[in-house]
């Protein structure tokens, strides 16, 4: 409801816009630039996920998807798909030996496939959806939904990690370390060529845990960008992409070991 005070604002307004021609100038010059940002920003942001393979319009949703991406600066794979698990290179993300891990215990369909080989029964087809512990549905990012590949050494693992980095553009293997199965990457983008950080980690239980932060986000950090909260979804990207490129390689491992399995048992 339009009240006497709003109408008479809403006036006077109108009568200096009329009669004060520069100041109907200014507010209409304010009015285009203002315009002109958000187009370009809508614009940069549009070609920022396309750049990084992320679009809004995945679960969980486009208002959470975008607020997370302006918001967040890092990323991380988890059990469960959580948007709010960020980053943290300070800490090393292996465990010694045979040390349990979240969601360790959970059944994996990559592990179903080696037992059903071993056991003489029809292997499983199709590509086996990660499994994660319950989270929130307005939460659960599918592409941060932790992968494990039971049954395979953590060396090999490790192996094929790095010759999936070393297959991606823009990415580059800054330390190995084979004894904690980590790898610390950087991934440079094509136009801009800003730097984000990626590390691996292969646990013992056969999972790959894969965490991505922004470059502007190093505590030493020191670009006007530092002050942006937003990755844009870049970091989300980074672990989409490498999950994507692996898993094919690990079918291929699977299959390989399935042939072994079946060349084993007596021919009819």
């Amino acid at each position: 409801m339009i009240t006497l005070p709003v109408l008479i604002v809403g006036v006077v307004v109108l009568a200096i816009l009329i009669f004060v021609p520069l100041l109907r100038v200014v507010v209409s010059l304010f009015f285009r630039i203002a315009i002109f940002l958000i187009g370009l920003a809508v614009a940069a942001a549009g070609v920022a996920m396309i750049m990084n393979n992320e679009t809004i319009f995945e679960k969980p949703g486009a208002s959470t998807r975008v607020t997370r991406f302006i918001t967040m600066n890092s990323a991380a794979a988890s059990a469960s798909g959580s948007g709010s698990v960020t980053c943290d290179m300070g800490a090393s993300k292996s465990q010694p030996e045979g040390s349990p891990t979240p969601g360790a215990g959970a059944p994996k369909k990559h592990g179903a496939k080696k037992a059903a080989a071993s056991e003489g029964e029809a292997p499983q087809t199709g590509r086996a959806e990660p499994i994660g512990t319950p989270a929130p549905l307005d939460d659960i990012y599918p592409e941060l939904i932790r992968r494990s590949f039971p049954g395979i050494s953590r060396q090999k693992l490790f192996r094929l990690s790095q010759d999936t980095i070393n297959s991606l553009g823009g990415w580059k293997i800054v330390k190995s370390d084979p004894r904690s199965a980590t790898l610390d990457c950087i991934y440079t983008s094509r136009i801009f060529k800003w730097e984000d950080d990626v590390r691996i980690t292969i646990e013992p239980s056969g999972e790959i845990d894969v965490c991505s932060r922004s470059g502007t986000a190093r505590p030493d950090a020191t670009s006007v960008l530092h002050y942006f909260p937003g990755d844009l979804g870049a970091n989300i990207g980074h672990i989409k992409e490498f999950y994507e490129t692996l898993e094919p390689k690990m079918d291929e491992v699977y299959k390989e070991e399935q042939d072994k399995e079946n060349a084993k048992k007596p021919q009819h």
